[in-house]
């Protein structure tokens, strides 16, 4: 095997590796998707628990070197790159590059996940009565903010492209299945982003109302 080529590790259906998927593109480097079902026994493997004892993806295997968590991911192979950045190294740009992500991590998507866990992964957990929509209620008041940042600036950082508009177009996505209302200046957005030359059309939104 190419030591130098990415593997990354997905599951068949949407979830945070398509973040990393849609990153390696970005940074033009050379990859290998291995897409497991976890619904057959895939990630239970000897194999793929030596990778990540979690049994969770993504994983991205580069140079021997074993990486996990979606965000940290994105932000390692920035860091390698030598052709492009797309974290700002300007200190406000930097700064506000940040707190949204950080925003998002924080006040989006773990209510975004027990949603998800309470309706569609309801056979692995179990939450309380109410749980789902009190979750969806916390989203549909915590992303008014992304609304804003959308309509000051082109992108969710500001005026340039980053690893952060990767970032939301997922969330922005996540939040739809589940029937948050999407603003016209963010369905906009969305377009610009799905315009990228390097976005990858497995990760497209479904456009029945977009």
């Amino acid at each position: 095997m190419d030591r130098n080529k990415f593997v990354l590790y997905a599951y068949p259906f949407r979830t945070r590796a398509e973040r990393v998927l849609w990153a390696l593109k970005e940074f033009g480097y050379p990859y290998e998707v291995v897409r497991l079902d976890p619904f057959k026994g895939e990630t239970k493997t000897k194999e793929f628990l030596s990778l990540n004892p979690s049994g969770k993806v993504p994983i991205l295997t580069h140079n021997g070197e074993v990486l996990t968590e979606s965000l940290a991911i994105l932000e390692y192979l920035n860091d390698i790159s030598t052709s492009k950045k797309l974290i700002p190294t300007e200190s406000k740009a930097a700064y506000k590059y940040r707190k949204v992500v950080h925003y998002g991590l924080t006040e989006i998507e773990p209510y975004l996940w027990v949603a998800e866990q309470d309706s569609r992964s309801r056979a692995l957990y179990t939450w309380p009565k109410g749980t789902y929509k009190d979750a969806i209620a916390q989203v549909r008041e915590n992303i008014k903010p992304v609304w804003e940042w959308i309509n000051a600036s082109p992108y969710i950082a500001g005026d340039q492209f980053t690893l952060a508009d990767i970032y939301f177009y997922q969330l922005i996505a996540w939040s739809k299945e589940h029937q948050i209302e999407t603003p016209s200046a963010a369905k906009e957005y969305l377009k610009r982003l799905e315009s990228r030359a390097n976005f990858p059309a497995e990760i497209l939104i479904q456009r029945e109302d977009l």
